[in-house]
């Protein structure tokens, strides 16, 4: 049975809830009337002295970042801002008390858009941040300029990934206590350790005083892979008031103020070959940051993850790049399911699929002559990514013989011949996944230790416990876990528990994102249990501790295959049949790699069709709930078959490589280019809502 953090109610609990800025961008001079009913209502000035802003400390030459504050204290930069929060008795309590609450705002011109934000005279979201740019990467790899000027032609175009919201289902939730000159947090987190930094440093107490318990999380995908200032907050009210206090988060709350995500356009060119090899590739790329940077990774995530990888499974040797992180008056941007690489994947798929077009070519022709090939393998890209196994073209036919590609592309004839818009839609990636230190050390960002730890003990009653540094977020990991140990050990995985993450019982870990479960997680708590078999033997240890740095990441790698339909009237389209071949080194439990596959997928096709989170030219939330934020449901979410190939990863001992996010990856990007072949498009906007096409097909 679950126990998440709306179901824990410690004696004399308080509840809490906060006034949250109504506008994107204004001058915050007060707040207006009064709370009468409640216990307590603290604004930023009450923070003043004991509870410092979040910040990220970055060590990139040129990022900007701004210090996030707990409460606005003189400006309000996006829709969902806290400015107040207001202690009560009961939650309903607490949301009379703020209803009783308005702050005083003097509005001011809000950035919306990339456009909005680089124009010559655009209102600065933070004042110190000049032309609204938090960072511009720049990087050339090789000679792409003397390479462009012998290319026999040049291909080019461009992509927009919509800004999504990770929506699980579980939104967010924090009860805090106070614990002697500390404190406890039980929070939905994926990053237990990094809360418990920040807090200690944000009250500015001792790192061992502040214990952070993960509760069970009803799904994360990201979104609560960081430190938001709610968790501050809340460890901060319950020193003050001297009890325990709580708050869980309504949907419309998560929409307005949990990050966002993708936001991102990339436009690119690439020098060909007649026989379509891609020679040079250059990629501008854009990411709409949000009016904050977010802890722990700053502004960087998503400019730098889709410029790193913008090469993909391919043979591009000269490669250059220009990234921008952009200030917003929006959500602050923060990591979702392939943080980085969708937008990666859709441009650098969409750049196959028109060369294929350029040249009258098969589009798997013309991934075929440009994919790294297996001899070359370990291979470094052009960024630096270690591509240390894999046979990307082994995954290519793979997914064709699974889908029947010739078939296929006779049976689509057939429907175009009938007057349908029916298309095929491919993609090929790889991605990189349980990174260590020395990746977000080369990153400059440092509050991630890049380690994860697990400890493996045996209880008085015998029974074997687990838990590591990468709190179980709803992704089969006490499974996994399980089993590993008993690998290990010798014994029945039903005689092991894997509890859920307590800072003050493992010790410091990065935590559960990038897929880390399997590769960083796995491989600790294998290490950890297999020497306490060998230490038990030798003087009857039953404790054992193990922290494990990777050395490199890992690189899972497929390719998606799906057909799609049009209709002709609605613009409503229908995945008619999905394939994936997969490269996710060893399986621990196949039946949970397909799950983590086909929710990807899932995902994935939402941000392709549906999902979009919408703002006004002003900065105003215009998706709030689930009305108007379309996520798929069972019905909307095809039917995927699955192939695996399995290449064990040499980057450690399991040969795993992960599993959590290469679904979303490879199907955005596959379900984007099957609609662009069914109507013959070009330069994609996602999503592709019926709206969306039928605009565009009356156009054409």
């Amino acid at each position: 049975e679950g126990r998440f953090a709306d179901d824990l109610r410690p004696e004399r609990c308080l509840h809490v809830a906060f006034l949250r800025s109504p506008i994107a961008h204004g001058r915050l001079s007060g707040i207006d009337g009064a709370a009468h009913d409640a216990k307590a209502v603290f604004s930023a000035a009450d923070l003043q002295g004991s509870c410092l802003p979040l910040t990220a400390h970055l060590t990139t030459p040129g990022v900007v970042s701004p210090p996030r504050p707990i409460l606005a204290a003189d400006r309000v930069r996006f829709v969902g801002e806290m400015i107040a929060a207001a202690v009560a008795g009961t939650r309903y309590g607490a949301v009379d008390a703020v209803a009783q609450l308005s702050p005083d705002i003097d509005p001011l011109p809000a950035v919306v858009t990339f456009e909005d934000a680089l124009a010559e005279d655009a209102p600065r979201v933070h004042d110190e941040v000049a032309r609204n740019l938090y960072f511009t990467g720049r990087r050339t790899c090789g000679e792409p300029r003397v390479v462009f000027a012998r290319a026999d032609l040049v291909v080019e175009g461009s992509v927009t990934h919509p800004r999504v919201a990770a929506a699980p289902i579980e939104a967010r939730g924090v009860v805090a206590q106070p614990d002697g000159a500390g404190v406890t947090v039980w929070t939905s987190t994926q990053v237990p350790h990094l809360v418990a930094d920040a807090i200690a440093e944000c009250l500015g107490i001792d790192r061992a005083a502040v214990r952070v318990v993960a509760t069970d999380v009803g799904g994360g995908f990201g979104a609560k892979a960081q430190v938001y200032p709610e968790e501050i907050l809340l460890a901060w009210i319950a020193r003050r008031v001297g009890t325990p206090v709580k708050w869980t988060e309504t949907r419309s709350e998560h929409m307005q103020a949990a990050s966002h995500a993708r936001d991102q356009r990339v436009r690119f060119e690439a020098a060909v070959r007649k026989d379509g090899r891609i020679l040079a590739l250059r990629a501008t790329i854009h990411s709409s940051v949000g009016a904050y940077g977010i802890r722990p990774f700053g502004p960087l995530l998503d400019p730098l993850g889709t410029a790193g990888l913008m090469t993909g499974p391919y043979d591009i040797t000269d490669y250059e790049y220009t990234t921008y992180a952009v200030a917003t008056n929006k959500s602050p941007q923060g990591p979702y399911r392939g943080v980085g690489m969708v937008t990666a994947v859709l441009a650098h798929e969409r750049l196959m699929e028109l060369i294929a077009a350029r040249l009258d070519l098969d589009p798997l022709e013309v991934r075929r002559v440009n994919f790294v090939r297996r001899e070359q393998m370990p291979y470094r890209s052009p960024t630096g990514h270690p591509y240390e196994t894999g046979d990307y073209a082994a995954a290519l036919e793979a997914a064709a013989s699974a889908f029947g590609y010739g078939a296929m592309r006779e049976r689509q004839q057939r429907g175009r011949d009938e007057g349908r818009a029916i298309g095929i839609g491919v993609a090929s990636y790889v991605e990189y996944t349980g990174a260590g230190s020395s990746t977000f050390k080369g990153r400059g960002m440092l509050d991630i230790p890049g380690t994860d730890t697990a400890r493996v003990w045996v209880a008085g009653d015998g029974q074997v416990h687990v838990q590591t540094s990468c709190p179980v977020i709803g992704q089969g990991t006490h499974t996994t876990l399980a089993q590993v140990a008993a690998q290990a050990l010798g014994i029945e995985p039903d005689a092991i528990v894997v509890e859920q993450t307590d800072t003050a019982v493992v010790g410091a870990g990065t935590g559960s994102f990038m897929s880390r479960g399997s590769v960083t997680a796995a491989t600790s708590v294998f290490r950890a249990a297999t020497l306490l078999r060998e230490l038990q033997a030798e003087n009857g240890e039953l404790d054992v501790t193990v922290t494990y740095d990777p050395p490199q990441a890992a690189h899972p790698y497929a390719t998606h295959m799906c057909m799609v339909e049009v209709d002709a009237e609605t613009g409503e389209v229908k995945v008619l049949r999905y394939v994936v071949a997969e490269d996710c080194g060893v399986l621990i439990n196949p039946m949970i790699v397909e799950g983590q596959v086909t929710g990807g997928v899932a995902q994935g096709a939402g941000a392709a069709l549906m999902e979009e989170v919408a703002y006004g030219g002003d900065g105003q939330l215009l998706s709030s709930t689930f009305v108007d934020y379309l996520v798929p449901s069972i019905g909307e979410t095809p039917e995927v078959e699955i192939a695996h190939l399995v290449t064990p990863s040499t980057v450690h001992e399991l040969g795993t490589k992960g599993a959590g996010e290469g679904g979303t990856i490879g199907s955005t990007p596959a379900i984007a280019n099957a609609v662009a072949d069914a109507l013959s498009l070009t330069d994609l906007t996602l999503p592709l809502t019926p709206d969306r096409l039928t605009a565009l097909r009356n156009d054409a």
